[in-house]
């Protein structure tokens, strides 16, 4: 400004210019500012819809990490620590992340506070993954913290890195930098002197002793340090470990190598596994002793777990890793151990219930176990029976500091007994009907605090929820505690609870029957033991026939058709004549009684292929069957003999399911499909291209099964939605399952965006218009959604008001369309033409077909050549019409020479 202001009073005649160019510099200064602000409002608009779709879906880690960076842009550095520390609440931090939030707190930490608060950071990261950068950017910002604190760090890392036969040595050279450092910053006379000489060859001694990746790089320096210090003898004590170690890591070092080219998580955990059990195998070896498989070990199950944390192997490293801290390490260490077992495992009961039994070990009281179990509550369990375990853990720990004679305790157990049983309930529904806690409240009411008439009202409960009252388990832990109640019940009343025990009980009622027969045999009358014996032998002739009955629906067995196979009349020798071929003419074709039985044995051979096999879980047939087949040889006989059920007994027991992922986890589908009914065997097959994915036959105890698990098709596995249907062995084609004309009450709505095809939020927008029946989004394989859906209401009245009111309405910058659902009409298949693909009744092309052995020339529709198809219904231009080849032109074709 003093330039302008200068030119000004001389009137120059630059002054026109000068103010010019102040006025460019001006406007370039407020453009780059309306630029920033610009950019913080796109910013700004991008993190509120980040937290919008949070909100939401809180489980999805890649929008977490858009919002961080999002945040970072805005320079807002309290609400990006806040959503890092939301998204370590909730995720596992992958290591790239956590490496990311270090180096930025790092530039950060200046005061005592902040430098404490990066420690804990590193401690964190450590529990999510082991990192070869994040503990080499722990070593060097250690080293500018002075050499005590420096010194504490360091042996941190060493602790958990410094047996890593691949990169201990790097965290063993930067402790003896470190202390080499301190000792040529004194001098001879100082008294620090020797013990620092001690620390700096305790370095050298450690890296040359362990079977470390370049270990012998350290001993020219050792041997000079400690021939100088301790003589000749100490350095050839030291020289066998070297060789010792040298050798050990000659055997450790192919999985090393394996290790190092593998990119594939589960070929990683398998080569882990074996990796850890040579080290194993060398630990029990004398000359390795000092080789430290310990601390291999700890560094093998860390890396691994966090390597391959997705892995299903995973837990079982982590629950071997616990297993061998707690056997060989410090509890320290197996404190330590456990932090990282549930932070990479969180929603797995077996690590919480480990933590709380050490906290109780220590003596923390029961007030740290009930913050270790609300912690483990507030992760979500992964299944029922995990929940149920950790509240059982719980409850066994409050048992035991529960004194029983104090009456304020006693209430507080009870409480907790309620809340767990309701909490169960509440949050597992009808899974919680068959649950352990109340039985286990039962027990102590009846045992522990001598109040049966409490312990009495807790089983009429159970006996109120699911199938809990036809359950034997249920009436046999009633009967024995009431049988050793005190005060004692009279033989009456127990008499009756035996009576009501027979009664109700289905699952397996011996259990009952023989309770009853022992009580009437110990303490009975010849009247109550006779009314005894016959109520039994009743329920159990009930129970035999019902179960003989459910047996021959299962293995599909009619002894009225049973005829004696050893006898042949002349008629069937006659047939057996007439069906031999004669010599020397050649056989046309099959009959199609033949044909028949032959597709018959091949889908028996299909279903069936898992009790060929031999497995446990198999059907046995009954001896009955053998004498009920033909006479074949004694191959087949023998195969008869172990094989399932025929296929119209197996066929309504299985069930068909496709649309699985290419690598599905038979594990988790297991557990799926046995929702629906016991599950016998299950074959799955992985990968068929024709199905777009895997495919599965699962064969069920009972033919009811099958129907209840056909009403859940779609139901979603891994996030794929399952095609359940009932096998078929015929390999008929099935109808379509919906309705292919208008329905007045049913509505289709298109361009959806995906945000919306869900269940809950298309019921937010059409259930205020009236009842809904059902609700069905159409999605890809993949369970992608495809932006469409169909909404059912019970009447056409509710349909056509919501037509009205949400044709075109504005959701989520999208108008969707909605229409009373008419599909067009579907059209007939036609017939295959001759020399053209034919598809089977199945759907699928059939690779034994008659076109795969005519050439492609032939295969092309040509004009015909007979004398009628050249006549004057040929057209206007005088060519013959083209039309399929018949049966009579092939074979005209074909025998022209």
């Amino acid at each position: 400004m003093a330039i302008v202001e200068d030119e000004v009073r001389n009137e120059s005649e630059e002054e026109n210019e000068i103010e010019v160019v102040v006025e460019e510099d001006d406007a370039e200064q407020d453009s780059d500012e309306s630029d920033d602000d610009d950019d913080e409002e796109v910013l700004e608009r991008k993190v509120a819809e980040l937290e919008q779709r949070i909100s939401e879906d809180p489980y999805n880690y890649d929008e977490h990490i858009e919002l961080i960076q999002a945040l970072w842009g805005l320079s807002e550095l309290d609400r990006w620590r806040a959503a890092f520390d939301r998204l370590q609440q909730m995720f596992v931090l992958k290591d790239v992340h956590w490496l990311l939030r270090i180096q930025t707190e790092e530039t950060l930490a200046h005061s005592p506070e902040a430098k404490e608060q990066l420690v804990e950071l590193f401690r964190q990261a450590s529990l999510d993954c082991y990192y070869i950068p994040i503990l080499t950017e722990r070593c060097s910002w250690s080293l500018g913290a002075g050499a005590d604190s420096a010194r504490t760090h360091l042996e941190d890392v060493l602790w958990l890195a410094g047996p890593d036969p691949l990169s201990g040595k790097l965290f063993w050279d930067a402790k003896r930098e470190l202390e080499k450092a301190q000792l040529e910053s004194i001098t001879a006379d100082d008294p620090d002197y020797k013990k620092q000489r001690e620390r700096t060859l305790y370095c050298l001694e450690e890296t040359v002793s362990r079977p470390l990746l370049n270990g012998e790089e350290a001993w020219a320096q050792f041997q000079e340090l400690a021939s100088a210090m301790h003589g000749q003898d100490y350095v050839d004590k030291v020289k066998k470990q070297h060789d010792a170690a040298t050798e050990y890591l000659q055997k450790i070092t192919p999985y090393e190598d394996k290790l190092l080219t593998m990119e594939n998580p589960e070929e990683k955990c398998k080569v882990y596994e074996e990796y850890i059990e040579k080290v194993k195998e060398l630990s029990y070896e004398e000359k390795y002793a000092d080789c430290d498989s310990d601390g291999i070990l700890k560094v093998l199950y860390d890396r691994a777990t966090s390597e391959c944390i997705n892995c299903e192997g995973a837990y079982n490293l982590l629950v071997a890793w616990a297993r061998h801290s707690a056997r060989h390490a410090s509890r320290a260490t197996q404190s330590r151990v456990l932090s990282t077992c549930t932070r990479r495992r969180p929603r797995r009961a077996t690590f919480w219930l480990l933590a709380m039994q050490d906290a109780e070990h220590e003596g923390k009281g029961v007030d740290e176990v009930k913050t270790i179990f609300e912690t483990a509550l507030s992760k979500g369990m992964e299944s029922y029976k995990q929940a149920e375990s950790l509240w059982l853990g719980y409850l066994e720990c409050l048992r035991r500091a529960t004194a029983f004679d104090n009456e304020p305790d006693v209430e507080r157990l009870r409480r907790t007994f309620r809340l767990a049983w309701d909490s169960l309930a509440e949050a597992w529904g009808e899974e919680a009907n068959d649950c352990e806690v109340p039985l286990y409240w039962a027990r102590l009411e009846y045992n522990r605090m001598k109040d049966p008439k409490q312990g009495k009202e807790i089983f009429e409960e159970i006996f109120k929820y699911g199938e809990n009252k036809t359950m034997s388990k249920y009436w046999e832990a009633y009967i024995n505690l009431e049988s050793h109640r005190q005060p004692s019940l009279s033989e009456n009343k127990l008499r009756e609870l035996h009576r009501r025990a027979l009664r109700f009980v289905t699952d397996y009622p011996p259990a009952a029957a023989r309770l009853w027969t022992d009580y009437e045999r110990d303490y009975g009358q010849l009247a109550t033991a006779t009314e005894c014996q016959h109520l039994c032998e009743a329920k159990l002739k009930e129970w035999r026939e019902s179960y003989q009955a459910m047996k021959d629906k299962m293995t599909n067995q009619k002894k009225g058709n049973k005829q004696p196979q050893n006898k042949k009349g002349k008629f069937d020798k006659k047939k057996k004549e007439e069906d031999k071929p004669k010599k020397g003419k050649r056989k046309s074709d099959e009959s199609a009684q033949d044909s028949e039985v032959k597709r018959k044995k091949d889908s028996s051979m299909e279903v069936d292929e898992k009790a060929k096999e031999g497995e446990s879980g198999a059907l046995k047939r009954s001896h009955d069957d053998d004498s009920s087949e033909g006479v074949d040889n004694k191959r087949q006989r023998t195969e008869n003999a172990k094989s399932a059920p025929r296929v119209s007994g197996t066929e309504a027991c299985t069930l068909f399911v496709s649309n699985l992922d290419y690598n599905v986890n038979e594990k988790n589908l297991r557990e799926k499909l046995s929702e629906y009914g016991e599950v016998v065997s299950l074959r799955v097959r992985a990968g068929v291209k024709a199905f777009g994915g895997s495919i599965c036959y699962c064969q069920y105890s009972t033919s009811e099964a099958v129907d209840e698990a056909v009403k859940h098709d779609r139901t979603p596995l891994d996030g794929r939605p399952m095609f359940l249907s009932r096998y078929s062995a015929s390999k008929t084609k099935g109808s379509f399952k919906y309705a292919t004309t208008v329905e007045k009450n049913k509505l289709f709505v298109r361009n959806l965006p995906f945000s919306h095809c869900t269940r809950e939020r298309l019921e937010e927008i059409f259930d205020k218009y009236g009842k809904l029946s059902d609700i069905r989004v159409v999605t890809f394989k993949d369970g992608k959604p495809k932006g469409l859906a169909y909404v059912d209401y019970e009447d056409e009245k509710s349909a056509a008001e919501a037509v009205e009111k949400t044709n075109g309405m504005l959701i989520a910058d999208r108008n969707i369309e909605v229409a009373v659902s008419a599909p067009p009409p579907r059209a007939d298949a036609k017939p295959a033409l001759l020399g053209q693909p034919k598809r089977d009744t199945g759907g699928g092309m059939r690779r034994t077909q008659l076109s795969s052995f005519i050439p492609s020339v032939l295969q092309k529709p040509i004009p015909s050549t007979s004398t009628s198809a050249a006549s004057g219904s040929n057209g206007a231009n005088g060519h013959a019409s083209e039309r399929p080849l018949s049966n009579s032109d092939f074979r005209s074709l074909l025998l022209k020479k």
